[in-house]
C-alpha cells in the first residue's frame, strides 16, 4: 500500500493545490453564486478526482506494472486525500464561522445554508461515493491504459 501512496503523491499535491485555490478565491472574492460558479470552472476537485482516476488507472497500469487492482488502489488512495480535504474544509469552515465554497449550499447540494450536522452527513456520503466512483473510473482508466505507448519507446523517444 506505501508503493501505492508513493505514486499518487503527484495526484494528491494537485488536490491540495485546487484546495488552497478554493478558499483562496473565496477569501478573495467571497462566497457568492457567481464567484462559486468560477472556482468550480476552474478547481473542481471533483472533476479533477475524474481526471485523475482515468490518467493515474492508466499510468499504473503501463508504467507500474499494476493490474486492474492495484490501479483502482492508487485512484481510490488519492480520492480519499481529495474527500478528506474537501470533508476538513467544511467541518473547518462550520467550527469557525466562516463562509467559504466549502459550507455554501450548492456545494452541499441543498437548497439553503444547513447546519454542521447535516453538511457533515452529506460529506460523509459524498466522500464514500466518490471513492466508489473513483475506484469504477480508476478501473476504466487501467482499461484504457493499453493505448499508452510502452516505457520502451517513451525511452528510444529521447534520443
Amino acid at each position: 500500500m506505501k508503493e501505492k501512496l508513493n505514486f499518487a503523491r503527484l495526484p494528491i499535491v494537485l488536490f491540495v493545490v485546487f484546495f488552497l485555490a478554493r478558499l483562496a478565491m473565496g477569501a478573495g472574492m467571497g462566497v457568492t453564486k457567481e464567484s462559486y460558479d468560477l472556482s468550480n470552472r476552474l478547481f473542481s476537485m471533483v472533476i479533477l478526482q475524474i481526471h485523475v482516476g482515468l490518467f493515474w488507472g492508466a499510468v499504473g497500469r503501463r508504467y507500474q506494472g499494476y493490474g486492474v487492482g492495484g490501479s483502482m488502489a492508487a485512484v481510490v488512495l488519492a480520492v480519499l486525500a481529495s474527500q478528506i480535504l474537501i470533508f476538513l474544509g467544511t467541518a473547518v469552515s462550520y467550527l469557525a464561522g466562516a463562509n467559504t465554497f466549502f459550507n455554501f449550499p450548492e456545494a452541499l447540494n441543498q437548497p439553503a445554508a444547513v447546519g454542521l450536522g447535516a453538511a457533515m452527513t452529506a460529506r460523509t456520503v459524498t466522500l464514500i461515493a466518490n471513492c466508489v466512483i473513483g475506484a469504477i473510473v480508476g478501473a476504466i482508466g487501467w482499461a484504457l491504459g493499453g493505448l499508452l505507448p510502452a516505457a520502451a519507446v517513451a525511452e528510444n523517444s529521447k534520443s
